[in-house]
């Protein structure tokens, strides 16, 4: 019989919800140390459907890196185009995020989240939207939502790697 790994008494892993938003904690090695990694996301699925349209996700690739934003979108996208995200009121600024690439399972854009546009998504109180195209060039917008980002934004930054 092979010999027990150890088994850390910390969760490898933990979530927590806050209104639409769910905070992910990872515990990743390296083989010498053991760190943190969190971020906060939106799943945005299609009523009675079970797979995800696209999930979006806020976090920080290391101790003292800015805020970024990171998209999931689907594979039937076009190409050149962004995704930019527009929270809070109608005539907020919109976010661009730029295409990285794509795999099978979806195509990801990412940008830094400055702190303007961290307080413009914190404070706003009508739902946001996430805008691109697909790979018929039409232009589509899903629903965001801002409920419990907030918070969640809170807990984020308590959250240190």
């Amino acid at each position: 019989m092979p010999a027990a790994q150890q088994v850390s008494t910390e969760p490898s892993s933990t979530t927590a919800s806050f209104g639409d938003w769910v905070l992910r904690c990872q515990r990743v090695s390296d083989g010498a140390k053991i760190t943190r990694i969190c971020e906060v996301a939106q799943i945005l699925q299609s009523q009675g459907q079970q797979a995800p349209i696209a999930q979006v996700a806020l976090g920080r690739v290391g101790n003292g890196e800015p805020l970024r934003v990171t998209a999931v979108m689907p594979v039937s996208v076009s190409f050149p185009s962004t995704v930019q995200i527009v929270m809070g009121e109608k005539d907020a600024k919109p976010l661009d995020l730029s295409w990285r690439r794509c795999i099978p399972t979806g195509c990801f854009a990412d940008a830094a989240l400055g702190d303007d546009m961290v307080k413009q998504w914190r404070k706003a109180s009508e739902p946001g939207r996430i805008v691109f195209k697909d790979a018929a060039g039409r232009e589509l917008a899903l629903p965001l939502s801002a409920r419990g980002l907030d918070q969640a934004v809170d807990a984020l930054a308590k959250e240190r790697l």
